[in-house]
C-alpha cells in the first residue's frame, strides 16, 4: 500500500523515470501506467476491478478512498492479488 501511496511501485511510468524501462506506457492501452490507470481505468484489469468496485459499495472509486480509506484496504489487497500486476 505504500508503495501505491507513493507512487514508487512497479508500473511503467514510475520505472521509466529510473531508467529500468523504456516507456511509461502501459502495455495494454498505451497510456502512461500510472497507479491511477491502474486501479481506475486499464482495460487488462477490468474484471479485478469490477470485483473492487463491487467490494466497495455504492460509492465511486477514486484514488484518495483507495489509498486512503482503512475500510478499502483488504478490497484494494485482494485486487493487487488478482492482478498478479506485481
Amino acid at each position: 500500500l505504500t508503495q501505491l501511496r507513493t507512487q514508487h511501485i512497479g508500473l511503467n511510468a514510475y520505472l521509466a523515470r529510473t531508467g529500468a524501462v523504456s516507456s511509461p506506457l502501459c502495455s495494454t492501452c498505451q497510456e502512461p501506467e500510472t497507479v491511477d490507470h491502474y486501479l481506475r481505468s486499464c482495460r487488462r484489469f477490468a474484471q479485478p476491478r469490477h470485483e473492487l468496485r463491487r467490494s466497495l459499495g455504492k460509492h465511486p472509486l477514486t484514488l484518495k478512498r483507495a489509498l486512503g480509506d482503512p475500510k478499502c484496504r483488504m478490497a484494494l489487497l485482494q485486487f493487487v492479488e488478482a492482478t498478479g500486476r506485481f
